[in-house]
Order: structure tokens, then C-alpha cells, then sequence
């Protein structure tokens, strides 16, 4: 009998990890899945002459391919589990259950319109705080909620921002708002966010009040702005309508309690009852990654009582609330309806506008598919495979500028890379190949590096070793404080008109290590240089816990008895710095100066 030849066979996988795929996946899916990050398979990706995007889908065996290398081994499916066990769902509303009316709660006042029309002023007015000096340029980035006592009451304000990149921002204030006010500048009358801001509250079907702000100033004429209003179909009651217009100064202080009075009435006829005692329900109005603290999310409780230990879940992420805090920082034991609350103990990022649920009990369990919308055109995820990106990419179809985008919050994020993705042609375009929450890392720097791109950080900072890696590889990465800025510079880099512009570029840091006399603008200390060099006249930032307290400049350097021009690495040395910052044992001294730099 003739013996035949072994079939060839293929070899076993040897210490791969296994992770179950559907036949496509997006990027941000995968990486979850196999718990590796998504810029290692974007790297991965780029490599093999494929240039894609955290939110772009790929297909199984493209997947295979590319994740062997990072020791995880795709394999089918299971087709068990498709439906999560019972004990993993979010619970039904308990409408039925509750009683029809619940206790009495505090109105949610969204507060809208035009930038610079003086919505943060006039919230800086009724919680008597200086919000709107912490704001780049004068514009509110963020949603932010706040709850404050009125005449033994409680209002809650959303103040949303009036950039028009922040229009999905501001949509989703009017979404959980029982109240709209409008802000309109006396002298600046009807704009193109005021008129969205109508169109928000109108579609969230809440009463409209308007707030005719800055008749402080020469130029201003309410009349005006009333008329122009009948031309969106608000009609004041000075017309003959139902609407309400107060004519304040939000600067000056004056008007604030009228509209206060109204607020509370309106908040009265609306008899605006929930709830109490139910397992909570609210909103994601804005989320943060805190270094120490991890995901930190907004939420405005809706229904119910959150409290310190509940398990939520929100999208698909889980989580158990280990600490929650007021709009000031302070901790709370519990929420209550109306009430907005900052949430630490979420397992991820959770998205703005996501509903939050407590449940009785949660299991972990795997994401079933990506969370995230894919940018660009459409809703539908783009699906890509090597073959069909390799060919676009070697054919030169497209000529464009890669970006990898960092900010503070996920809103930030939202907004910037929508904005990008307006801007260019056919002819040139920016593609966001990476975008993520948090301070610009080392592996952000290598992702820029790989796709021949840069990074745009947008109110955050970059960590020193990816400063170092930046300069390493000559690698722009550019820090913004307000979106115009930056959308102006990547308009007009894909126009090629970009003009230089000032960057400041980190010489050294130093670790405090003495403190030998303070003044009221000048501290002398001492420590160690830690890396590149500190010289008289460098500007600082002053760094403790990896955050920004204060900048200021140094005035001498001194090597023992001697006065020298400059230390570096390695060295210990003293310094007069000008800055009205309280310098501290541990502090990091950063050393810097601008010039003018080309994208």
C-alpha cells in the first residue's frame, strides 16, 4: 500500500491570546476586545500602506493579519451569547410602578446663544463666581451644569457653548432642559447661534424666556432685538404674545433678579414633579479623564436617587459610583432629581448625551459593537479592508494633512474633529487619524510620526517624554486654548497660507527640591534639572501632580556662591523666580521660550 504524503498542517498558535470577531469590526472595537490600545493597530495598520482612523471598520482576516503581531489571535464569533443574561440589562423604566407625580423638583434651566452674547457672564452673576475668566478667549468650550439657591429654592443652569462648533453641544443641553433662556446681545441683535438656539428649544419643546443682555452699553437697542425675534416666530409679550423678555446687564447686575422671578414662575406653572425614591436615571453631560482619577462624567439626574456605591451603566459601559462631587468639588452622599453631580467610577469614557441607568446587579461584559459614529460623511461606518486602502493610497487620489487630536473632554473632542472635518476639498483635505481624551502621550507622538502627520492638543498638555519624542522625531505638535485658532490654522494649512506663528518650546525641567525664601512676586528655591537646561530669563510653568498651578520667569541662576547663565541635566542649582505661584517641595519647574515655527 502506497503511503501518502502528510497533508501539510497548519501550525497551532502558540501564546497568541484569542479574541472572538464578528466578520467586521471597528478599530476602537477591536482594541477593546483584545485589550490592546487602538493606536497600536492603527501603527499596524500604517505599516502595510493602510491609513485609517480609530473609527473605520475592518474585516476579520484583515484583523488576523494585523493583530498576530501584537500576540492576539482573531478567531470566529461564537454565536452563543447574543443576547446579554437578564441580570446584565439595563432595568425597565419603573413609570408604571412609580407614583404618577413624585415629589417636587428643581427646574433645569439650559441658558443658550450667540458667543459673546454674555451667557457665562450672566451665570457669573446669579452664582456671584468669576466662571468666565477661566474661559480661552472669552468663550465658553464645555457644557457646564450648575445648581444654585434662589429666594430658598433650587435652579439648576446649563450653561451651553454659543461657538457655532459646538452646535451638538449646545442640542444636547436643550435635550434635558425643562426652561430655555435665550441670551441676546442688545447691541448685537439676532445671530446665526441664536437663531439654532431657537430651533433647539423649540424641537425640546420648553418654554422660551429671553434674556436681552448688555442695555448697559451705547449701542444697544432691545426694541430691535424684539422685532427681529417675530421674524423666528418668538413674540414677546410686549407684542402681544406669550413670550418673556427681560432687559438686563449681566455685567452690571441688573435685570438678574426679574429674570430670576420668572424663572421661578414659569418653573411653577410647568409643576415640574419626579420621582424620588426609584433606582436613578439621568443624562452624560460632560465627561473628563482625570490622571488620578480616571473617567469623570457630568450626569444631571433625572429621576430618582443616585448614590455612592449604585452600579450604573451608561452606553455600553459599566461601572460602580465610588465618589461623587458638586459643581465646586464637594463630595455628596447621594442626588436627587434636578440635580447635576460629577460621577467617578465609570469603566471608560463614556459618550455625552448617554443616558445613565442604576441597576440592581451588573456582570461585565464584552462590547458588542463600537459605540463611537465613524467621522466623516453619513452615520454608516466606513468599511475598509487592506486591499481597497492600499490601492487609494498608492493610486494618489487624495492629498492630505494627518492629524492625531487630543483634548480635555470627550465634547472637545466631538466638536474639533467635526470642525476638521469641514474644512479642505477635493483637491486637499485633514484627516483625523486619531483622536482621544486626555494629555498628548508618547504613543500620540508615534502615531503622528507614522502617518507623516502632527498633533493638535486642544486644552491640554503634552507629557515631557512625549515633548522629548517630538523632538526627537521633529515631530509639530501644536496646543490650542480656544477652536477658532485651530481650525484657522488647519484651513489655511490646506490652503498654504498658513503664516508663522509663535510656539513655545520647552528647554528643561527642574525638580524642587529646597525652598529658601519667599516674597510676595519672587521665591527663591532650589533643585535639580532633570532634563535639557534652565537659564535666566526662561519663561516656566510652574507643574505639581502633572497639572499647570501658575507660570511666571526666572530671574537669576545661581551654581553654588555664583551667578551663571544657565544649568543642565544633572546639575543642582538655585533660582530667583517672578511668579505669584506658592512654590513647592516636589514642584516641576518647566523652562521655555517661543519662536516662530511652519507647519
Amino acid at each position: 500500500m502506497e503511503e501518502r504524503p502528510a497533508e501539510p498542517q497548519e501550525a497551532p498558535v502558540i501564546d497568541l491570546r484569542q479574541v472572538v470577531m464578528p466578520a467586521s469590526a471597528s478599530i476602537a472595537d477591536i482594541a477593546e476586545r483584545a485589550e490592546v490600545p487602538p493606536t497600536d493597530i492603527i501603527m499596524e495598520l500604517l505599516n502595510r500602506g493602510v491609513l485609517t482612523t480609530i473609527n473605520a471598520a475592518i474585516d476579520r482576516d484583515t484583523a488576523r493579519a494585523v493583530m498576530r503581531n501584537l500576540g492576539v489571535a482573531i478567531v470566529d464569533e461564537a454565536e452563543e451569547d447574543d443576547v446579554a443574561p437578564a441580570a446584565t440589562r439595563p432595568p425597565e423604566r419603573q413609570d408604571s410602578a412609580a407614583p404618577p407625580d413624585g415629589e417636587p423638583r428643581p427646574p433645569v434651566v439650559t441658558v443658550m446663544g450667540h458667543v459673546d452674547h454674555g451667557k457665562t457672564t450672566l451665570l457669573d452673576a446669579i452664582r456671584n463666581t468669576s466662571v468666565v475668566d477661566s474661559e480661552y478667549g472669552g468663550i465658553t468650550q464645555h457644557i457646564g451644569a450648575y445648581q444654585v439657591s434662589v429666594n430658598g429654592g433650587a435652579i439648576t443652569f446649563i450653561d451651553t457653548p454659543g461657538h457655532e462648533a459646538f452646535t451638538a453641544m449646545r442640542a444636547r443641553g436643550a435635550g434635558v432642559t425643562d426652561i430655555a433662556v435665550i441670551v441676546v446681545a442688545a447691541d448685537d441683535g439676532i445671530m446665526p447661534q441664536t437663531v439654532e438656539a431657537i430651533g433647539h428649544a423649540k424641537a425640546a419643546s420648553v418654554p422660551i424666556i429671553i434674556a436681552v443682555n448688555k442695555i448697559d452699553l451705547e449701542t444697544a437697542n432691545p426694541n430691535r432685538v424684539l422685532q427681529q425675534l417675530t421674524e423666528h416666530e418668538i413674540v414677546v409679550e410686549d407684542f402681544g404674545g406669550d413670550v418673556v423678555a427681560v432687559p438686563l446687564s449681566a455685567l452690571e447686575g441688573e435685570g438678574i433678579d426679574e429674570l430670576l422671578e420668572y424663572i421661578n414662575l414659569t418653573a411653577e406653572l410647568e409643576e415640574l414633579r419626579a420621582p424620588v425614591d426609584i433606582p436613578a436615571e439621568g443624562t452624560i453631560i460632560e465627561t473628563r479623564l482625570d490622571h488620578s482619577q480616571g473617567p469623570v462624567a457630568t450626569v444631571l439626574v433625572q429621576r430618582g436617587t443616585l448614590k455612592v456605591g449604585d452600579t450604573v451603566t451608561t452606553g455600553e459601559i459599566n461601572g460602580r459610583v465610588r465618589a461623587l462631587f458638586d459643581e465646586s468639588g464637594g463630595r455628596l452622599r447621594s442626588a436627587r432629581p434636578s440635580t447635576p453631580v460629577q460621577v467617578m467610577g465609570l469603566d471608560a469614557m463614556p459618550e455625552v448625551g448617554d443616558p445613565l441607568n442604576v441597576i440592581a446587579r451588573q456582570r461585565k461584559r464584552r462590547r458588542q459593537q463600537s459605540r463611537t459614529p465613524a467621522r466623516g460623511s453619513g452615520d454608516q461606518a466606513m468599511r475598509l479592508s487592506l486591499e481597497s486602502l492600499a490601492a487609494q493610497m498608492t493610486a494618489g487620489r487624495l492629498q492630505q494633512i494627518n492629524l492625531v487630536v487630543k483634548a480635555d473632554t470627550a465634547g472637545s473632542v466631538d466638536a474639533v474633529v467635526k470642525s476638521i472635518d469641514q474644512l479642505g476639498d477635493d483637491r486637499a483635505r485633514a484627516m483625523v487619524v486619531f483622536e482621544g481624551v486626555g494629555s498628548v502621550s508618547e504613543s500620540d507622538v508615534n502615531l503622528a510620526s507614522a502617518a507623516k502627520g502632527l498633533v493638535l492638543a486642544f486644552n491640554t498638555r503634552v507629557d515631557a517624554t512625549a515633548a522629548a519624542e517630538a523632538e526627537r522625531q521633529d515631530i509639530d505638535v501644536r496646543i490650542y486654548r480656544t477652536i477658532y485658532e485651530l481650525i484657522d490654522d488647519v484651513d489655511a494649512a490646506l490652503k498654504g497660507s498658513i503664516k508663522p506663528e509663535q510656539v513655545e518650546v520647552v528647554d528643561g525641567r527642574l525638580e524642587i527640591r529646597g525652598e529658601f525664601r519667599t516674597e510676595r512676586t519672587r521665591q527663591i528655591v532650589g533643585g535639580m534639572v532633570l532634563s535639557g537646561r534652565v537659564y535666566t530669563g526662561a519663561k516656566v510653568r510652574i507643574l505639581r501632580s502633572n497639572e499647570e498651578i501658575g507660570t511666571g520667569h526666572i530671574l537669576t541662576v545661581r551654581r553654588f556662591s555664583d551667578e551663571v547663565d544657565e544649568v543642565r541635566q544633572g546639575f543642582d542649582c538655585g533660582l530667583a523666580i517672578e511668579t505669584t505661584t506658592k512654590i513647592q517641595l516636589a514642584d516641576i519647574i518647566e523652562a521655555s521660550h517661543t519662536e516662530e515655527r511652519l507647519p
